[in-house]
């Protein structure tokens, strides 16, 4: 099954008490194992990481013993255990439903069997990265629902920003919150969270947009060594297109209207920033940032031993020279 239909098991109260959680996303893998432990809420608790496994122990913990008590065995591994031993493990949960099993499998770099996902039955669930802003904030969302936090939308997002996108980073920021009895809110973000950069990627972002000169703030971000190129352009990508989107629609509908094309209505002046852009540029512009930035992506994995940093810095120059250009046969067509 996927995240959404588990999520349907965790709502209506219907969670097995063994669950293979697995995909190449170890964030959404970690925030379920941990979701479980919270719903399982044993008296007893186990957990054995990669070469940590060992048959024997596991066994023991969830055989009957005198103390009586529920048991949860987390197993966090990137390889598969052998089969024998995982049925005998699984046998142990459906012969007393005091056991649970929490089988976290990052499988990124292995095959997972058939048989082996079968031995779980019904009970595997496998993850994706966040196909975009919104899912991952709905996963930011569980996390301050975990740590007994009012999910704000819009300081999610701007954590999310902060931190470049980065969920781990973001889900420490809401732990960071509720450890410290903070009300998860726009404002207090603004004072208590910094990212790892000196620069972010909105700020960089803004200052390309907003026809600025950038590379002061470039080599910040550069010589700070807390950026990955690749990263960087999908995070452009992602906001032109969220950008082209709220374009499209004002060309359809003749009006804004945030929550139809985000999901969630930003900040003020996010917002007004976003209308700015999206009414600055034509279709045909959009057209030539998605393939300027498609080139440099395609340039980037092709040219093994470029100077990154200064393919960069050239490509975005490019892309203002591009601005500005639309901008003038704008304004000279009216």
């Amino acid at each position: 099954m996927y995240r959404k239909e588990f999520d349907g098991l965790i709502a209506s109260g219907r969670v097995p008490n063994f669950v293979l959680l697995r995909g190449g996303d170890d964030f959404s893998n970690e925030l379920y194992a941990q979701r479980l432990k919270q719903i399982y809420a044993a008296e007893n608790f186990l957990s054995l990481y990669f070469l940590e496994y060992d048959f024997d122990a596991a066994r023991s913990f969830l055989e009957p013993s005198l103390f009586g008590g529920s048991n949860t065995l987390h197993i966090k591994t990137a390889s598969l255990i052998k089969k024998e031993e995982l049925r005998r493990l699984i046998a142990l949960c459906k012969s007393d439903a005091n056991n649970h099993l929490i089988y976290e499998l990052n499988d990124s770099e292995i095959s997972v069997s058939a048989d082996f996902i079968k031995e779980f039955e019904r009970n595997e669930v496998r993850f994706f990265k966040p196909s975009g802003v919104n899912e991952a904030i709905a996963l930011l969302a569980q996390k301050c629902e975990m740590c007994g936090l009012f999910a704000n939308t819009a300081a999610l997002s701007r954590i999310y920003a902060i931190h470049n996108e980065s969920l781990s980073l973001s889900a420490s920021e809401i732990e960071k919150f509720a450890s410290l009895g903070l009300e998860l809110s726009l404002q207090n973000v603004n004072l208590m969270v910094y990212g790892l950069s000196e620069v972010s990627y909105d700020e960089l972002f803004d200052k390309i947009f907003g026809l600025c000169d950038f590379r002061v703030d470039f080599y910040k971000m550069a010589l700070g060594g807390g950026y990955n190129e690749m990263e960087l352009i999908n995070y452009f990508y992602r906001l032109i297109y969220r950008i082209f989107r709220l374009h499209a629609y004002v060309k359809i509908n003749g009006r804004f209207d945030f929550k139809a094309v985000l999901g969630y209505q930003p900040p003020p002046s996010v917002a007004a920033q976003m209308q700015r852009y999206a009414t600055s540029f034509s279709t045909r512009t959009f057209y030539k940032i998605f393939a300027h930035l498609n080139d440099l992506e395609f340039e980037l994995k092709s040219e093994k031993n470029a100077a990154k940093d200064e393919l960069l810095l050239a490509s975005f120059l490019r892309l203002q020279r591009m601005l500005l250009s639309s901008l003038g046969q704008k304004a000279n067509i009216k």
